[in-house]
């Protein structure tokens, strides 16, 4: 079966192209953590948000033998790119080790995976600011914010997607049609040999470790 991952940046459609996937297309959508898990602890602990990226890999596991795929939607290996894109200053300054640290335990027992194919979608910061005050109905909080790892990411796909040529679709996201269309035209065919690549997770450790996201902006 196949799991795949939707990203980009804030108001770019991934949730819409997601559901639209899941409600036309027989897909089970892996929404963001966001809009799981409401309640965290108090205090909240660094590695909390790392765990619920192992319980969506999990989920993905559960819902791939019931239906035609699985979306994620947002990468579930985002902490290491947006970290990296904020020079990791955030979330208490989690530093890149600290981060791979955990991440290598959960790829090493297979309770965490890389999707089969990733969607990047992708429109101009004038077209997401429309779309964020043409949508009423989502807060969208820290979105000025976010625009800032928009190109940074993007050169980290293209990087992944040199070292394992094929793994990462670019969309010019125009509509969600659109984007579905496109979506289900390149939905791999045979089961990924990257599922829990550890080289491919040393290739992306070292390479934010090598490259500064402010080259990228």
């Amino acid at each position: 079966m196949t799991i795949i991952s939707i990203e980009g940046a804030s108001a770019v459609g991934k949730t819409s192209t997601s559901a639209e996937l899941a409600a036309s297309h027989g897909a089970f959508h892996i929404p963001e953590i966001n809009t799981w898990w409401k309640e965290r602890p108090n205090p909240e602990y660094r590695e909390w948000w790392f765990e619920r990226q192992a319980d969506r890999w999990r989920i993905a596991q559960e819902k791939q033998e019931n239906h035609s795929f699985v979306v994620i939607d947002i990468d579930l290996f985002q902490p290491f790119w947006y970290n990296w894109a904020y020079d990791f200053t955030l979330f208490d300054n989690q530093s890149l080790e600290f981060v791979a640290d955990f991440y290598r335990k959960l790829l090493v027992d297979k309770k965490i995976g890389f999707p089969d194919r990733y969607y990047l979608l992708g429109c101009s910061e004038e077209e997401l600011r429309k779309r964020k005050e043409a949508d009423s109905s989502r807060r969208r909080g820290g979105f000025e914010m976010n625009l800032q790892f928009i190109k940074p990411q993007r050169h980290y796909f293209e990087a992944i997607n040199k070292e394992v040529p094929g793994l990462v679709n670019f969309i010019d996201s125009v509509s969600i049609n659109k984007n579905v269309k496109e979506i289900l035209a390149a939905i791999p065919g045979t089961p990924s040999k990257h599922t829990y690549s550890i080289d491919l997770f040393d290739f992306i450790v070292d390479w934010l470790s090598r490259n500064k996201a402010d080259q990228f902006r």
